[in-house]
Parts: C-alpha cells; structure tokens; sequence
C-alpha cells in the first residue's frame, strides 16, 4: 500500500512538473501594457518599454497585411528598440505583438497603434507661413533685379 502511495505521489509531482514546464515553455503572462511614443511618419525606429519581468521575450511589428516590419527584444530594465525595415507612413496602422507573451486568459498580447498621425495643424501652419514669406522675399529680390 505504501509503495502504490509512494509511486502515486511521484507521479502527481512529476505531472506537476511537466505542466509548469509547459506552461513557461508556451508564454509568459502580463497585464502591463507597453508604453510606446507614438511614431512620426517616415520613422524608422518604434522605442518604449514593456514589462520588465518579460525581458527577453522578442517584439515583432506588423503592418496592416500581416507583414513583419522589424523585430526586437526586451532588455532587462523593460526597454526596446525595433529598427523598421521601412519608414512608416501617415494613416499607418500597426501590430506589436510578442509571440511569449500572453494575458491571464492565454491569448497573445498585441497592442495596436495607429493611425499615425499626420503633422499637427500648427507644423503645417508654421510651413506655409515660412514658405510664403520665402516666396515674398524670392519675389522682391526679383522685382528688384529688373
């Protein structure tokens, strides 16, 4: 009877066992949203921190079609830094995923971002506002040539 009690124990533990490892194998959980600054068109580089617990676990970015953009790692204090394989474009949606990293239910965490903004009202009021009076300048210097 001891025996068969014994083999039992062993085997609950050995079960044990194999489900964290599995379990550790397939993700690591968190409930921490990454801090990401929001990109600027025709960026190249998307930073910002995510869970220090996960570092490690490999970020991947996605555009809209499901195509991979770049890829990066977190670093023990929680940072990373994705280098794109191409600049992002105004109205671009993104995917940044971690194919480790799971929520408390078991599902991927992905974290959507985007549209990108388009430069704010007032960059493009400084602009046409510099522009025009570069063009009143160029116009003067001509008028003064004839």
């Amino acid at each position: 009877m001891q025996k068969r009690l014994s083999a039992v124990a062993l085997l609950v533990v050995v079960l044990l066992l194999a489900t964290a490892t599995i379990a550790a194998a397939q993700g690591k959980t968190t409930t921490v949203p990454p801090d990401i600054s929001v990109p600027q068109p025709g960026s190249n580089v998307i930073a910002g921190t995510w869970d220090e617990d996960q570092a490690g676990c490999t970020i991947v970015v996605k555009d809209a079609n499901g195509n991979v953009l770049g890829s990066g790692v977190i670093e023990s204090d929680g940072t990373f830094k994705i280098y794109l394989s191409r600049p992002l474009q105004t109205g671009e949606q993104i995917t940044i995923e971690s194919p480790c990293l799971t929520d408390p239910q078991g599902n991927p965490v992905l974290y959507v971002m985007g549209p990108i903004p388009v430069p704010e009202a007032g960059t493009l009021l400084m602009l046409g506002v510099g522009l025009a009076g570069l063009a009143g300048y160029a116009g003067l210097r001509w008028r003064a040539r004839k």
